[in-house]
Parts: C-alpha cells; sequence; structure tokens
C-alpha cells in the first residue's frame, strides 16, 4: 500500500513561477489518490490568490495567510495535510521528469520510517546569463553531491535544503517543525535537530531530482543572505555546545591559507573589509561580461566569505 504523499509549497509574489508549477506538478504521474499538492500563499500581492483560487483541480488545494515567512507558510501547510509524508517543495523547483513525486514517495516506501530524503537541487537548463553569484551556488551544490555520490561525506542534517526535501509526518512533528524565528538557516536548524535530537538518518536521492529556477537577485542580496547565514550559524552552534564540528569559528583554522587569512581580516578589521564589497561585485559582472566565469565565481567566494564573518562578529559581540 502507497504512503500519502503531501506536496507543501510555500510562495510569496511569484504568480508567474507559481503558474508553470501547477502545470509542472498536473503532469506528474503520480497516484493522486495517495497524494495532494498544498500551496500556501503567503500574503502575495501579485495575483497569486486569485490564480489559486480560480483553480478547480480538486488535487491541488490553495491556503492563504498574512505575509508570515516561508517557515510559518510550510507549518500552516502541514497543519493541513493529511499524509503519512511530508515532501517541502519550493515554489521556483522544476521536477526533472515525470516520476519525481513518485520518486520521493518509493523511497520512503522502500526505507527506515526516520530517513529524511534529500532531493538534488540542479541548476536551470537555461538561462546561462544569470549572474555569477547564482553560479558560486551551484558550484557548492554540485561539489556537495560529489562528495556524496563519492562517500567523501555522508548527507546529514547539516545538508537539509526544504527546496526539496521530504520526510515523515510523524517524524517532522516530533521535531517540533521548524523555527519560525530564524529569517535564515531555518532549514539547516530543523535538519539538526532532527539528526541530533530525533535520531533521524539522512539520505541523497538522486533520482528526486528538481531544476532551481532561482529568481535572478541582486548582489545586494547575496550579501545580506551570507551575512545572515554567519549569524544564524552561530546560534546554530550554540543550541549544540557539544558539536565542536559546527563551529563557524573553523573558519578560521580550516585551509585554505588564503580563506583563513581574508576571514580574520574581516573579523579584525570589518569597517575596511566592507569597503570591498562594491568593488568586487563590480569585479563579479565584469569578469562575467567577459566570460571569465571562474574568476566571476571567485569574487563571489571572497565576497561571501567577507560578509559571512562580518556576520559571525557582529552576532558574536551581540552574544557578550
Amino acid at each position: 500500500m502507497s504512503l500519502f504523499l503531501s506536496v507543501i509549497v510555500p510562495s510569496y509574489n511569484r504568480l508567474a513561477q507559481l503558474q508553470k508549477l501547477v502545470l509542472w506538478m498536473q503532469a506528474q504521474g503520480i497516484d493522486r489518490k495517495h497524494s495532494e499538492i498544498i500551496i500556501v500563499n503567503d500574503g502575495s500581492s501579485d495575483g497569486s490568490k486569485e490564480f489559486l483560487d480560480q483553480l478547480t483541480d480538486p488535487w491541488i488545494r490553495a491556503l492563504h495567510q498574512e505575509n508570515q515567512g516561508q517557515a510559518k507558510a510550510r507549518g500552516t501547510g502541514v497543519d493541513s495535510a493529511i499524509g503519512d509524508l511530508l515532501l517541502f517543495l519550493d515554489d521556483d523547483m522544476e521536477p526533472s521528469n515525470p516520476n519525481f513525486l513518485e520518486a520521493h514517495q518509493k523511497f520512503h516506501q522502500l526505507t527506515n520510517v526516520d530517513t529524511v530524503a534529500l532531493g538534488a537541487i540542479l541548476p536551470p537548463r537555461e538561462n546561462s546569463s544569470r549572474p555569477a553569484f547564482e553560479k558560486f551556488y551551484e558550484r557548492s551544490i554540485a561539489n556537495m553531491y560529489e562528495g556524496f555520490k563519492s562517500g567523501r561525506q555522508q548527507p546529514s542534517g547539516l545538508h537539509f535544503f526544504s527546496a526539496n526535501v521530504s520526510l515523515s509526518k510523524n517524524l517532522y512533528l516530533k521535531s517540533g517543525g521548524f523555527d519560525i524565528n530564524f529569517r535564515q538557516a531555518e532549514d539547516r536548524e530543523l535538519g539538526l535537530r532532527l539528526e541530533f535530537e530525533h535520531d533521524a538518518q539522512f539520505a541523497f536521492v538522486e533520482r528526486a531530482a528538481a531544476y532551481h529556477h532561482s529568481p535572478t537577485g541582486r548582489y545586494r542580496a547575496f550579501l545580506d543572505r551570507a551575512y545572515l547565514y554567519g549569524r544564524y550559524d552561530l546560534k546554530i552552534a550554540k543550541s549544540f555546545p557539544e558539536h565542536d564540528e559546527l563551529s563557524p569559528y573553523q573558519i578560521f583554522a580550516n585551509p585554505p591559507l588564503s580563506k583563513m587569512v581574508l576571514a580574520k581580516c574581516s573579523w579584525t578589521t570589518p569597517n575596511f573589509m566592507r569597503l570591498w564589497n562594491q568593488p568586487l561585485i563590480h569585479m563579479a559582472k565584469i569578469s562575467q561580461f567577459l566570460g571569465l566565469s571562474k574568476l566571476a565565481i571567485q569574487c563571489c567566494s571572497v565576497l561571501y566569505c567577507i560578509n559571512y564573518v562580518l556576520g559571525l562578529k557582529d552576532e558574536h559581540t551581540y552574544d557578550i
């Protein structure tokens, strides 16, 4: 007997992407008697509510709430879900094949109930003009997946990305779900709670792959995200003090030497290092324009390190 799968999709002001997602979901080959799609509109003002309300497909349910963030929206979806399994999917994810949903469902039917399925997150098939920082993220994820496949790295709670991940509803509820107080890294924090407090196992499910059509953002948002990860990674590490491997301070001691030096400079001279943000952004854009993709990505790597440490330092200072 098939386990019932509830797919939960939070969405905020992405009408065009939401319209595509609905079509992609409807093209899936999964048995609809054992699945449902729940789209949670997080207070959108771009016509998403009207679009969702006019859907006539009973397999797709729409819920509406005031804008409270993705973590809260996912929780709203869980509260309404009737499935044994939960699949969290972002609204900018395109299934790579018609059996994407079924791949998540079948994985759980054949494995331990407390195993979390980490679906593959792939770069978009097109849109080669996307900014270099998107390619920086994509390279990091690709390297992680190569580590999984080669055995150099084991999937863990650190790799819990809510863009494409599934688990039993019972396990999710036991964990307490997403912490709505986190503005960033709320999925990583949940993944670690699942691992350390509920003995969850994690598996990379490559066949449950989806293309990530991340909306082309601005470099400012990229810097803000790095900064917030610095702050919230320290919060997470303090929640699990017995796990030294989670300490963000390792950035000052782990090779390569160039990264260690950059991190220490960002910590000791933060105001000076902030001055490098704009020149590095210009260098990344120019490098990408000239076809120097590796240099552009390297600029983004430096930018991320600087702003991550700035966030880490501010959180460290705030906590004293």
